[in-house]
């Protein structure tokens, strides 16, 4: 039996709570730590990368008064979900209470041209390291937090040239709503943020020249209506609001500027 909710109506208040973000040493990651930490939360910062997360750890510093700490792996080692949980435990003495599943990886190839290695590599990101992660989540939260997944327009629409990205991120959302169903009793939300392009490094990453990625974003703003590509900022700040409103779960907010309205 879970405890009687008493937060009914209330925003959820991130002051003192740990918070784990995934892919935090750039980007949208980074931005999510940015957010978090003006509302006074305390943040384990994720990613393959140390060197970068400790950047990251840095500029935090210079910026805020939060507390940070930073734990180096690989998200589709499933016993690195347990790790990670386990060093916020060690770094901050509390179980992560929001857990943000931002890493992900890209690979710009039709379906007929995709190696068996390359779709692995983005299911085992992309779906797998989501799915390890959540679940060590649940395992070690009794009651009240907040899970958000960055997935994207491509797991609501097609896009020729990405059909393991378009496929990883489908999945995406339906472990999404899943979990929401599953986790609604602990009154543990659920939620996705699917933006469009973003100006951060994936969209200019992975493109089979020079050329093509130095005009990426000028084809996209093309495609979009409000007529430009979103800043990592505007998608970290759809992920506050996502994981601050307890009465919103099993939802994937487009952050698209009308893309996937037309």
């Amino acid at each position: 039996m879970s405890p009687p909710n008493t937060s009914s109506g209330q925003p959820r208040d991130f002051s003192g709570r740990v918070v784990l973000i995934t892919g935090a040493g750039s980007g949208v990651g980074l931005e999510c730590a940015r957010v978090f930490a003006a509302q006074g939360a305390k943040l384990l910062l994720v990613g393959r990368s140390a060197d970068k997360l400790e950047a990251a750890v840095a500029t935090l510093a210079e910026e805020t008064k939060a507390q940070a700490a930073i734990c180096a792996g690989d998200v589709t080692d499933p016993a690195f979900a347990t790790e990670a949980m386990a060093a916020a435990q060690e770094a901050f003495a509390a179980p992560v209470e929001v857990l943000i599943n931002n890493a992900g990886v890209i690979v710009r190839r039709d379906a007929v041209d995709t190696t068996d290695d390359e779709w692995r590599a983005v299911m085992q990101t992309n779906v797998d390291g989501v799915f390890y992660l959540s679940r060590a989540f649940a395992q070690q939260l009794v009651y009240d937090g907040a899970i958000v997944n960055v997935s994207s327009t491509c797991g609501v629409v097609g896009a020729a040239g990405l059909a393991a990205y378009c496929t990883s991120k489908g999945a995406l959302n339906q472990l999404t709503r899943t979990m929401a169903l599953e986790l609604a009793d602990k009154q543990i939300n659920v939620n996705a943020v699917a933006p469009g392009a973003i100006n951060s490094p994936m969209l200019f990453s992975e493109h089979a020249s020079q050329g093509a990625a130095d005009s990426v974003v000028e084809r996209n703003q093309s495609s979009i209506p409000i007529g430009d590509v979103a800043q990592p900022e505007e998608v970290a700040r759809a992920v506050l609001f996502l994981a601050t409103e307890r009465h919103i779960t099993g939802t994937i907010l487009s952050v698209d500027g009308g893309y996937t309205a037309t």
